[in-house]
């Protein structure tokens, strides 16, 4: 039976958002604290199984067999920029180009163009550059005439990506973007009111986007509104 590509990642690389690279040592830390208890949540709610989450330098990295749905759940979380469902091995150079040829061989198409990109944190005995060097010359070699493939650094049907933090290494193929901001809980309580249009919806969402929770209010006016009003402004809030 043929595998999709769902089934093959092991790993979701979460990315922060930009603000908290701004903050001190101390407030980044406690802000990150509050994300992970904030994926914890939502992994919980929507029953999405993992192992562990993994902090290191700058990223967070979930372990689990349900990657994509995880990393489609995590998109919508305040305080991530982007994730991406991966392949985690060692930092060694021949598996990681192992993985990145397991990987192509799922994602590359007839006529594709492609590119590597590799950020690597830590002593390794090689170059971001070695990296994308060996891996793209090692996918060329196995699927380049099958596939007729080519190589494109600038606009990439499909751009591989390598992220190695010390012994160990990431491979994905996608980048999803997340909702950015601030973790959901670092600012104080707010009182939104819902009107059940989109304005005082979208109104709500900044403020969330900032750090606060946000306790919504709707003031029914029966009877001088029908139902509908109602049932509208429930429809806005779960939305």
């Amino acid at each position: 039976m043929e595998t999709s590509v769902k089934d093959v990642f092991d790993s979701v690389i979460i990315r922060f958002g930009g603000e908290l690279w701004i903050k001190k040592t101390w407030t980044r830390r406690l802000y990150e604290r509050r994300l992970v208890k904030n994926i914890k949540n939502v992994l919980k709610h929507y029953e999405v199984p993992y192992s562990e989450i993994v902090r290191r330098h700058g990223r967070l990295f979930l372990r689990t067999d349900s990657a994509v749905e995880a990393a489609r759940r995590l998109a919508r979380i305040f305080g991530i920029s982007s994730v991406s469902p991966s392949l985690e091995t060692s930092s060694k150079l021949e598996d990681i180009v192992d993985v990145n040829v397991f990987l192509a061989g799922h994602v590359l198409t007839e006529g594709n163009s492609f590119a590597v990109k590799c950020r690597r944190v830590g002593d390794q005995p090689y170059s971001s550059a070695d990296v994308c060097k060996v891996v793209g010359q090692r996918i060329l070699d196995e699927f380049g005439e099958k596939l007729s493939l080519k190589v494109d650094l600038n606009r990439p049907n499909v751009r591989l990506g390598v992220e190695v933090r010390n012994d160990e290494a990431f491979v994905y193929s996608d980048v999803i973007d997340g909702a950015g901001g601030m973790p959901l809980g670092t600012q104080p309580r707010v009182v939104g009111l819902l009107s059940g249009g989109i304005d005082s919806a979208v109104a709500c969402w900044l403020v969330m986007k900032r750090g606060c929770p946000v306790v919504p209010v709707y003031f029914d006016n029966t009877p001088f509104t029908d139902e509908t009003t109602t049932e509208r402004a429930l429809n806005v809030a779960e939305a």
